[in-house]
């Protein structure tokens, strides 16, 4: 079944909305995560652009996916 809510998110539930053309972030962020190309884009809050796949710290990546505070960027967020 499809997630309904759109804060508070698992990743797993974060992944269904972004698969679907949402943007997710957590609460903190000034940018936001993005299914793009077939991947993963990271946008970050001083306008760089990087591919999960490239990521230079994958265990902090790895902490920000295992989190439970995931939402959907609302527009004019």
């Amino acid at each position: 079944m499809a997630p309904t809510q759109t804060k508070n998110l698992h990743f797993r539930d974060a992944w269904f909305w972004m698969l679907n053309g949402k943007k997710i972030k957590r609460p903190l962020w000034e940018g936001y995560w993005v299914w793009e190309n077939n991947t993963i884009m990271m946008h970050c809050r001083d306008g760089s652009v990087t591919d999960i796949r490239k990521t230079e710290n994958p265990a902090y990546t790895f902490t920000n996916v295992a989190a439970r505070d995931w939402m959907v960027v609302e527009e004019g967020e």
